[in-house]
Order: C-alpha cells, then structure tokens, then sequence
C-alpha cells in the first residue's frame, strides 16, 4: 500500500507543477519562447515493464508534460503513466534560451532527465506499479543549441516586440498619471490596440518556430544518441476488489538499470541498441518427501537473480511515420532451477529438514520467453499525440513460439 501512496503523490506533484507551468506560460515572455517536443517517445517506467511496442526507444526532446495510455491486455483498466521534467520546469522552462545553452554539459543533462510513474494490469489480473527515469548523455544535435535555425527568427521579431513593449510601458504610465476623463478613454484605446499588436507579432513568431522545428525534426530526427535509464516495479495479487495482496516475487517486480544508444543513417534510417540488467528475487516452489514416511511437503526458497536484456531495433521512416522491427533477449544468470534446488541436495537449503529429499519433478519456477521479436511502428498524429503499434512474438530458449501479443501505446503531450 506504501507503494500507491508514493505513486498517488508523484501524480500529484506532476499534475500541480504543470497547472504552475501553465499558468506561468500565461505571462511568459515571447523571446522564452523555445521548441519542446521535437522527438516524442514513450515513457521510463512502460519500457521497463515492456508494455510499450518498442522497449528500444528512440531519445526524446520532450520538454513538457506528458500521459502514456497501454492497451497491451486491450481491457479497460488504467494501464497509464505520467511524465515529467523536473530539473527542466524549476531552473529553465521559464528562462530565456540562452540559460540552457551556456550550462555545462552537467546542467543540460540534468535538464534531460524524464521521471515517470506508471501502473497497469497484466492478463492475470495483477497490478503492476513502477518508477522510472531516463537522461540523455549525447545527443549530436541538440534542437536548443542550433542557433542557426531558431535565433535568428528569435532576434528578428524580439525588436519589434521590445518596441511594442516600450510603448505599451510608456502608455501605461500615463495611465497612472492621467485625470481627463477623455485622455483616459483615448489612452486605453490605444493600449489595447499596441497589447493587440504585440500579440500578433508573437503569435507569428512562434508559427515561425513551429516551422522551423518541424523542419529540424524531419532532418534530424534520427540523430546519433546515447540514453541512460533506470527503475523499479513491484507487481501484486489482487482480489476481485482490486485491493493490493502479495508481491510477486519473480522478473516482475526488481530493480533496473539500462543503457540505450543510437545513431542514423541518411535520414530515414535509425539503429539501435539497449543493455539492460534486471536485479530481483525470484521464488522457486517445490515438494520435499520424508525418506522413513515418504510423506511430501510444499517447499519454497527465495534467491537473489539477474535479467540481463540485449537487443537492437532497425527504424526506417520520418519523424511523422516510421516502421521497425527489433529483436531482444532477456538471459537469466541463474538459468537452471535445479541450480537453486537440486535433486538430492536439501541439505543446501535451511528450510527442508534433515530426512526429507527433493522431489526433483516438483521443483517450479516462473517461465519466461528468452527471445521476442516485434514488427510495429509509430504514428505522430498530431504535435501532441503519437500513436505506438506492434505485433510482438515471443518464443523459449529452443525458439519455440509461446505468444503473440498485439501492443498499442498513446502518447499525449498535456497542455
């Protein structure tokens, strides 16, 4: 239950610092004005809980607030998690452009860093509860460092609007100082039509930069990067009240780290990879036999695993419609349960009594495929919502096929 807690306060947090956002971006000063959702993808916290149709994500420029919807089980259920920007909101999003670009490499990676939180509920009916948080270490083109393609859009209108600013500034004070009724009427007249034209020249000013950012985007979208992520999730049994009951204690619920890197070629093509480790515990069941008896016993034990995940994704399209196809492997360090309960060796384990043996066909433990391999894509519908699809196939170690799993995500930007 502390679990929800904690998740149900980051909510909170995110949900009131982009009301404060929001509102802020009210009385923002145009030349603050900066492109923030270049490249979109999915969250920390889905990837690791493999959720999401790609766990080989592209990097993300996002720099605003974000909802991702699963719809893996294709049920009702609040499969969701929320993003945020922490380092980002409270040091640079109200600031001018040139405070992130003369921060150290230290600031502007910071400035990267994505916390999400996220629930969801698998076929079996438990509910899944994670954190996660991902922060970019390279990126060859950085959209808020290329001065070429939104400064000089930047300088050019900031004259105009320092102007209109002036004299709505000088207006003003006569305002203040004024006591004929019909200078007043006069003054707020031209007050409103000088704060209308600063507006227009605002608004064609961002136009602008939404152009220009659409056109970084399509030459760049696949820049050359390097990610680094971590999390955790904890998954329980619930009952039919969907009341939290015991922690599952297999590859579901441990703690990760994991390191994803790309780079392009021409400008439709993307390659990358990801090495993840999974640190958990995972529960082996099994039944002792007294040898005087031969009555049994249900037996467990509980030991300390490793997940590590490889894989590589191809990409081919634009920043508006790309198909991929990646393949990954999950590799258990302890592949073989009869490495944790042997025939025959029950005096390794201090819950089975002396006199009594395993019973070396009862020994079970969670199944996992080893190999999957996922056709999908991406959808950018709008600048605010990309749709994620795929078809995920997941087989055992000898490559025979276990499932086939369609995946869909829906990511939206929240403003």
């Amino acid at each position: 239950m502390n679990y929800i807690v904690r998740l149900t306060t980051l909510l909170v947090i995110f949900l009131l610092g982009d009301v404060y956002t929001f509102a802020q971006n009210q009385e923002e000063s145009p030349e603050k004005f900066m492109p923030k959702e270049l490249n979109i993808s999915s969250s920390a916290v889905f990837e690791l809980m493999g959720v999401t149709p790609s766990q080989i994500s592209r990097s993300s420029d996002i720099k605003d607030f974000k909802v991702d919807w699963s719809f893996k089980s294709w049920r009702l259920n609040p499969n969701i998690a929320v993003q945020g920007q922490p380092v980002w909101e409270i040091f640079y999003s109200r600031k001018s452009l040139d405070k992130y670009r003369k921060a150290g490499y230290f600031g502007r990676m910071l400035a990267s860093l994505d916390v999400s939180a996220g629930t969801v509920q698998n076929e079996k009916g438990d509910r899944r509860i994670g954190f996660g948080g991902k922060v970019n270490l390279y990126k060859a083109k950085d959209p808020l460092l290329q001065y070429d393609f939104f400064n000089s859009v930047t300088e050019r209108y900031n004259q105009d609007i320092q102007l209109a600013q002036e004299q709505i500034k000088n207006v003003k004070a006569q305002l203040d100082t004024t006591n004929d009724v019909a200078v007043y009427r006069t003054l707020s007249s031209q007050l409103l039509q000088l704060e209308n034209s600063r507006n227009d020249i605002i608004t064609r000013q961002r136009e602008e930069i939404t152009s220009q950012s659409a056109t970084f985007a399509e030459l760049y979208w696949n820049t050359s990067f390097v990610d680094f992520g971590a999390g955790s999730i904890y998954t329980y049994s619930t009952d039919s009240a969907g009341s939290l009951k015991k922690l599952s204690l297999n590859r579901n619920t441990g703690y990760a780290a994991w390191l994803t890197a790309g780079f392009g070629i021409g400008r439709n093509w993307l390659i990358s990879g990801m090495a993840r480790t999974l640190v958990y515990d995972e529960q082996v069941n099994f039944k002792t036999q007294d040898t005087m008896t031969f009555e049994e016993f249900d037996r467990d034990t509980i030991f300390g695993n490793n997940l590590i995940t490889v894989g590589v994704n191809i990409r081919y399209g634009s920043p508006y419609f790309n198909i991929f196809i990646e393949y990954f492997a999950d590799l258990r360090e302890t592949k073989d349960k009869f490495d944790v309960v042997g025939f025959d060796l029950s005096r390794q384990l201090p819950n089975v009594p002396t006199g009594q043996v395993v019973i070396d066909k009862s020994v079970s433990w969670n199944l996992q495929p080893v190999h999957s391999l996922t056709l999908g894509g991406d959808w950018r519908m709008s600048r605010n919502v990309m749709l994620n699809f795929g078809l995920r196939m997941e087989f055992d170690s000898k490559w025979k096929k276990q499932t086939f799993i369609p995946i869909s995500t829906l990511v939206c930007l929240m403003r």
